[in-house]
């Protein structure tokens, strides 16, 4: 408090008091004369004593607490009660594999003794009518070197016959997967939870190949899209094993993707929209909205490579309704013609559709489309076959019109290649 006298008034609360001020309280702001300095200060002590004794109280009751504490049910007994779980449900998917396998091995025995019992009858067949031959040139005594060759011919052909039966198998050729089981944990860790909460995020896979799967993968779930493309390059071979397993696929996991030939994608309503960057915020991914990852023939981080990746997107002919997922041909970024995008088109379409892109060019019409100052041109691509298409950050895509007939059978089969 600091000695303030003035002319000022005593601002004691509750009355009123002309006495000379003395001080002023640096607590409250307020000018106070000498006995009620007194007063007031005696009222801050109370205060303050108050104050403290409560916060003692407080800390009194958090002691009380440490001394009854001890680790939860539910982190020495969930844990267990999830693991098991995931165990039951784990036996539950191998009965059913093993009961599919069953059913495989019993049409793959139906199918062989239908072939058996063929193939035994021709072979009975044949060597009846060669005793009845023999029979008759015993008959006879006589006998032409042929006729002796082509007997000898068709035993060598019977022996060799049941000899081949000895090696017939039919193997169960198993291969045991790595069953992926993740521990989360959310214990002494300095960032909030909001930060470690998981999402499940479906992710559609298209490789170069023709490949088409459905991957359901779990990251940070306000995290950014290069968080789940790790998490995707991690759980891809377990999750292809997997896979494997469950349909029992006899292919070698020979594929492992990398980071730099991973293209992130927005598909809305089966077209493309625009490419993520590595720092977009997964919340900010609408629910309707695709994730879809193309496997790219080039690095993506290569500005300057000769090449760039074209989006293509499908209609159905003849509504023209969108349909399939798009993809993306690789083409020339310089001295590009429409017979090299054409040529990409055809060596893409023999991988994704049912359909000889060469032969059954009656199946389908491509058109070029390319925005300038905002509005879109359209061009059949075959009036274009020779000229050279300027890009020059233009952006350029291909559609894509395909019978209706072939749109039928892609998407039949989409469902199937999607279905894991």
């Amino acid at each position: 408090m600091e000695s303030n006298k003035s002319s000022k008034v005593c601002e004691v609360e509750g009355t009123i008091c002309e006495k000379e001020v003395q001080v002023l309280c640096y607590h409250c702001s307020k000018n106070f004369c000498r006995i009620h300095l007194i007063q007031h200060t005696q009222l801050i002590e109370d205060t303050i004593r108050t104050k403290l004794n409560l916060l003692a109280d407080k800390f009194n009751e958090l002691s009380s607490r440490f001394d009854d504490i001890s680790i939860l049910d539910n982190i020495l007994k969930k844990p267990f009660v999830q693991l098991e779980k995931w165990r039951i449900e784990a036996y539950e998917k191998i009965d059913q594999i093993v009961e599919n396998k069953r059913q495989e091995l019993n049409d793959e025995f139906d199918k062989y003794r239908k072939i058996f019992l063929t193939k035994n009858e021709e072979q009975l067949i044949k060597i009846n009518n060669s005793k009845r031959i023999i029979a008759e040139l015993i008959q006879e005594s006589d006998a032409s070197a042929n006729q002796i060759d082509d007997l000898q011919r068709l035993i060598d052909e019977a022996d060799k016959y049941l000899s081949s039966l000895i090696t017939h198998e039919i193997n169960v050729v198993a291969t045991t997967p790595i069953w992926y089981v993740d521990i989360d944990t959310h214990l002494f860790e300095s960032q909030s939870i909001l930060t470690n909460e998981l999402q499940e995020y479906k992710i559609t896979y298209v490789r170069l190949n023709g490949i088409i799967r459905n991957y359901y993968i779990k990251t940070k779930k306000y995290g950014k899209i290069s968080d789940l493309i790790i998490s995707f390059i991690r759980k891809y071979l377990l999750s292809e094993e997997f896979i494997q397993s469950s349909q029992s696929s006899m292919n070698s996991i020979n594929h492992q993707p990398k980071y730099d030939f991973i293209l992130p994608v927005k598909v809305y309503k089966k077209k493309y929209l625009l490419n993520f960057d590595d720092n977009t915020l997964l919340n900010s991914i609408l629910d309707h909205d695709s994730i879809v990852f193309y496997e790219t023939p080039h690095s993506i981080n290569e500005n300057d490579h000769t090449n760039i990746l074209m989006p293509c997107n499908f209609r159905r002919q003849p509504n023209k309704s969108s349909f399939a997922l798009p993809i993306f041909l690789n083409v020339p970024r310089q001295e590009c013609r429409g017979q090299h995008i054409l040529d990409a088109l055809r060596d893409s379409l023999s991988k994704y559709f049912p359909l000889n892109s060469n032969i059954d060019q009656h199946q389908y019409e491509v058109y070029l489309q390319v925005k300038i100052n905002k509005s879109l041109e359209k061009t059949n691509l075959n009036d274009v076959l020779q000229s050279e298409i300027i890009f020059n950050e233009r952006p350029t895509c291909l559609m894509v019109d395909i019978n209706s007939q072939i749109a039928d059978i892609y998407e039949q089969n989409i469902l199937e290649r999607l279905s894991f």
